[in-house]
């Protein structure tokens, strides 16, 4: 049966300030403040030409490169969007390799087994070209493979923890301390954590799921992004750019929302309740927590046709195991992974991937 992650230990590998090279620290995750780097990272950072590579699909990665970006302004050279998934890290290696003489910043990118060997890849291009290269991220990571990318690296922190979303982390390491940015920050871990939000907060974090999802199921995508971290380093989450997409997507999703509800089905493994639907341009968390409180279920594994990519959210259950047995990954309790694209209309095709999914939940839990 698939276990929690409680390990709560996040690895620190400094080849860019120590003597020791190459070697990983394993600290507690609030032990990343006490070593007050900011100052090193500050100092370094002002003068140089940065490039940033970010996850574009949630807030924490747009909520790390708008950290960036206000600390940083006039030295941001180009900010890089990017999701997991095969096609986009072979565009965004295409993109970035001619990246030379800058600072590389990598936030909220996760690895998996599959993507090493085109990440280690990209990163010795990188360090040919004279970069300097910092990945602060907050999934798991497997040892093995932090040691192997960390060689490639002048600065890294990794693994999966209780307290640090990646936007935490770039605000510990490169951020001024202000009040507007610790307001940022702790609503972006709020959201990503999966914690309690209430109020205002939780409409804002809603808002601006909903927003990023939009951008991202739409042409000009990385360009709208990029408009988007213009506002949200500015800490303006609220103007007509935003509010644009926010009924766009509201729009579309009544007529997606009808198709999770006609294509929803349950199944049960080792005492295990799954839900499974199919639909398009819906946000993740939307459509998986929909489908969580309809049923009750444990899990929720939801197809997205317009990316063929499926979500997985569980509630008391984690998820992150199922995604991994798809070569995915992601969080305890909210992972993804990329599947083979099909006709949701057709049912047929919906049921043998609902068998899948079915013989996969056996052997994982």
């Amino acid at each position: 049966m698939a276990k929690l992650n409680k390990r709560k230990l996040i690895y620190v590998v400094d080849n860019l300030f120590s003597r020791r090279k190459n070697v990983i620290k394993k600290i507690r995750p609030e032990q990343l403040e006490t070593m007050n780097l900011f100052p090193k990272f500050h100092n370094l950072l002002k003068n140089k030409k940065i490039n940033c590579i970010t996850h574009m699909k949630d807030f924490d990665g747009i909520g790390s490169a708008s950290i960036i970006e206000s600390n940083y302004r006039n030295n941001i050279n180009k900010i890089f969007f990017t999701d997991y998934r095969k096609q986009e890290i072979a565009d965004l290696i295409k993109r970035t390799k001619t990246l030379n003489n800058s600072v590389i910043i990598i936030s909220d990118i996760g690895i998996n087994r599959d993507s090493v060997p085109e990440i280690l890849g990209m990163l010795r291009n990188f360090k040919k070209n004279n970069n300097i290269v910092i990945w602060l991220d907050h999934h798991e990571w497997d040892l093995v493979f932090a040691m192997e990318i960390a060689e490639n690296l002048d600065f890294l922190v990794c693994n999966e923890n209780e307290i640090n979303c990646a936007t935490n982390i770039v605000y510990t390491l490169l951020g001024k301390k202000t009040k507007k940015a610790e307001q940022l920050v702790h609503m972006v871990m709020l959201g990503d954590l999966h914690k309690q939000a209430k109020g205002v907060t939780e409409k804002i974090l809603q808002k601006t799921g909903y927003v990023i999802s939009q951008i991202c199921f739409q042409k000009n995508a990385s360009r709208n992004l990029r408009t988007l971290v213009d506002y949200i380093s500015n800490y303006n989450l609220n103007n007509n750019f935003i509010n644009k997409f926010y009924r766009g997507y509201l729009e579309d999703a009544k007529n997606n929302t009808i198709l999770l509800r006609k294509y929803m089905v349950e199944f049960t493994a080792k005492n295990k309740r799954f839900v499974v639907s199919f639909s398009k341009n819906l946000q993740s968390s939307f459509a998986g927590y929909f489908l969580l409180d309809k049923t009750g279920a444990d899990v929720s594994i939801f197809y997205n046709s317009s990316t063929s990519t499926v979500h997985l959210r569980g509630r008391g259950t984690e998820c992150a195991s199922f995604a991994k047995y798809f070569h995915g990954g992601g969080h305890p309790f909210a992972a993804a992974f990329e599947y083979k694209k099909i006709n949701i209309i057709h049912k047929k095709d919906r049921d043998k991937a609902i068998m899948a999914f079915e013989k996969a939940a056996e052997k994982i839990y």
